[in-house]
């Protein structure tokens, strides 16, 4: 766990909320200088507030889901600000009692002693397109279920589902219908065709403006994630957008944290008791390289037969061999980007072999 270092004379901690925020501001010392409600969230009377320490300051609040306008509010007024990753800060400040004017005042109290763990502030430029490819990627899974629920629904009248693709509808859907005689199921299978057409109309504007953006704005990382097995331009572009900017993991150890592909450990007296820490990092992130895995370890044939004899040499365990792999082809799109490199598969060969 790393912690924030704050430089700054006064700190102030914000328990946010949806409609007001409670806010404690101390000294070095810890003398507390103002805490108190701040009712529908007015940043302007919050300015008033903190006016005599506005000059040396620094702002934190947790990542909860409506630190947005506050993290651009502060950086508008020249604040800094950091962002507290809330599951750390829980493990770390958990008491008996718990209140909003508790949790401001532990929160200032972290910040000042310099034990908060920080969060990444994504870029107020680049969420529109990230929040553009998590919708596109919100409707494809929603899409999947009513795939899934026409396929079941087949299943459960003995009839063998009918072959389909995403461009080629039509004829799916004629030999679905004719297949339903009863008019109630008729109208509900309309119903869910109705809606996997909307979300096809959808999805397809969608890809069409974020491959268009994408071009403009990182065309270079973009071609070279695509020369990586298993990633294409739905998976590049999630790893493009979820990751940002490189920079930001000192290491590749941190890179393979952030994407859930590692987890920690509980140890006591120098023994392992288990495992932990399996949810902390970016789900997003963590199913783009799982995906990448099955189809690499599907299409490419340098590493199929390599997969294989690791999934042997796991008892049959897939799920484990197929991890072992998004970890491979995780670090190698940390060091493609670090260093602008295209991918090199004779390395994630020699990689593979060695486990």
């Amino acid at each position: 766990m790393k912690y924030y270092t704050s430089t700054t004379e006064f700190n102030c901690g914000i328990d946010l909320h949806a409609r007001q925020m409670y806010v404690c501001v101390m000294d070095r010392q810890g003398k507390k200088l103002v805490h108190t409600n701040v009712k529908d969230n007015d940043f302007v009377f919050f300015l008033k507030l903190v006016q005599p320490y506005r000059h040396d300051l620094t702002v934190c609040c947790e990542c909860m889901f409506g630190w947005y306008w506050l993290a651009d509010a502060c950086q508008a007024a020249g604040l800094k600000f950091v962002l507290a990753h809330a599951l750390y800060v829980k493990a770390i400040h958990g008491g008996k009692n718990k209140n909003d004017r508790i949790d401001s005042e532990k929160l200032t109290h972290l910040l000042r002693s310099n034990l908060i763990p920080p969060a990444y502030v994504y870029p107020a430029q680049k969420r529109p397109l990230r929040a553009l490819l998590r919708q596109r990627i919100f409707y494809v899974w929603r899409r999947a279920e009513l795939l899934a629920r026409i396929h079941s629904h087949q299943l459960a009248h003995n009839r063998i589902p009918a072959k389909q693709t995403r461009r080629v509808r039509d004829p799916w859907e004629e030999q679905l219908l004719a297949a339903e005689d009863h008019p109630l199921r008729q109208l509900a299978l309309k119903n869910d065709l109705a809606m996997i057409r909307h979300f096809d109309h959808q999805i397809f504007q969608l890809e069409e403006e974020l491959q268009r953006q994408t071009k403009q704005l990182a065309s270079r990382e973009y071609a070279l994630l695509q020369t990586v097995p298993g990633i294409g331009e739905t998976l590049g572009l999630t790893l493009l957008y979820e990751i940002g900017d490189i920079e930001r993991f000192p290491t590749v150890k941190d890179f393979l944290s952030y994407c859930r592909l590692v987890k920690g450990t509980v140890a006591s007296a120098g023994k392992i008791k288990g495992l932990r820490g399996a949810k902390l990092g970016n789900p997003y992130l963590r199913w783009t390289f799982g995906e990448a895995a099955v189809i690499a370890k599907r299409d490419h044939f340098k590493i199929r037969p390599l997969a294989q004899q690791l999934e042997a040499r796991m008892g049959g365990n897939k799920f484990k061999a197929n991890t072992v792999v998004a970890i491979k082809l995780a670090r190698a799109v940390y060091f493609m980007l670090k260093n602008k490199t295209v991918f090199e598969p004779e390395r994630l060969v020699a990689a593979l072999a060695r486990n």
